[in-house]
């Protein structure tokens, strides 16, 4: 028995240990790392506010959009899961997490750049600021989609069928019915969404590019600085970029938790 407990506890402090040491130090080292210069430099620069902004907006029409064709893939999870539209949609959804981001940044220009897009302007929707928004919905839809998703399958399906019963059609099913029942999900899809797109920086600055003022996000900020050899500004704005998801997680695991 004291073996069998030694061996769970020396377990549990090999986990705590590594833990501590490979996840909470790098960011702690951060936070130690703060120093008034680079805060007063950093928030005195128009071109981090100009970042934060575009980080904001993007990141919130990124997982709108995200949500809103989560919504769409979830009518089919629920109705159609054996057309083949949702057998290509299903094993599309976790495309964007399994490939590398600059691939994933790479399919956007290609797709929607000026040999395509042309007609919209000198560089299509590359480097612009809908260029930044769709990199941030492509590689955050996939969490909207499984959450509505998972939220589905835990789902009493007896109402649904009781729905269909009276004659009512799966897409008024849906959207009187389904919807109003996962108001959690659907809040969790998009703060999932909303964090996810606000950490991008691949595949935001390779069809995005990293424009101060125009298309330069918090991410391809830190990494500007951290190029032009202001590491004092780089950590300032990455401790603000820390808080900022800390506090979105927070957000989310009280809501839970209320629930």
């Amino acid at each position: 028995m004291k073996m069998k407990n030694f061996k769970k506890n020396f377990l549990l402090l090999i986990f705590f240990v590594s833990f501590l040491f490979l996840i909470v130090y790098p960011v702690f080292s951060l936070f130690i790392n703060l120093d008034f210069l680079g805060i007063k430099k950093t928030f005195s620069d128009i071109y981090f506010w100009l970042s934060f902004k575009n980080t904001i907006i993007a990141a919130l029409l990124a997982a709108l959009l995200g949500l809103i064709l989560a919504i769409g893939f979830g009518y089919c999870y629920l109705f159609y899961r054996n057309t083949i539209i949702y057998k290509l949609s299903n094993l599309m959804n976790d495309l964007p997490i399994a490939i590398p981001h600059t691939v994933a940044g790479l399919a956007l220009l290609v797709a929607f750049g000026r040999k395509n897009f042309g007609f919209i302007g000198e560089t299509g929707l590359a480097f612009t600021i809908f260029a930044v928004i769709l990199a941030m919905f492509f590689v955050s839809y996939p969490l909207a989609a499984r959450s509505i998703a998972s939220a589905l399958d835990k789902m009493d399906k007896e109402i649904i069928d009781v729905a269909r019963t009276l004659g009512d059609s799966p897409l008024k099913v849906y959207f009187r019915i389904v919807l109003p029942n996962l108001k959690e999900a659907l809040f969790s899809a998009i703060v999932l969404a909303f964090s996810r797109s606000l950490s991008e920086f691949a595949a935001v600055v390779m069809f995005g590019g990293n424009l101060p003022g125009k298309t330069q996000v918090l991410a391809s900020y830190v990494f500007t600085k951290v190029e032009e050899g202001e590491l004092e500004m780089a950590i300032t704005a990455s401790v603000f970029c820390i808080i900022l998801s800390f506090s979105i997680v927070t957000l989310l695991s009280l809501r839970k938790k209320n629930a």
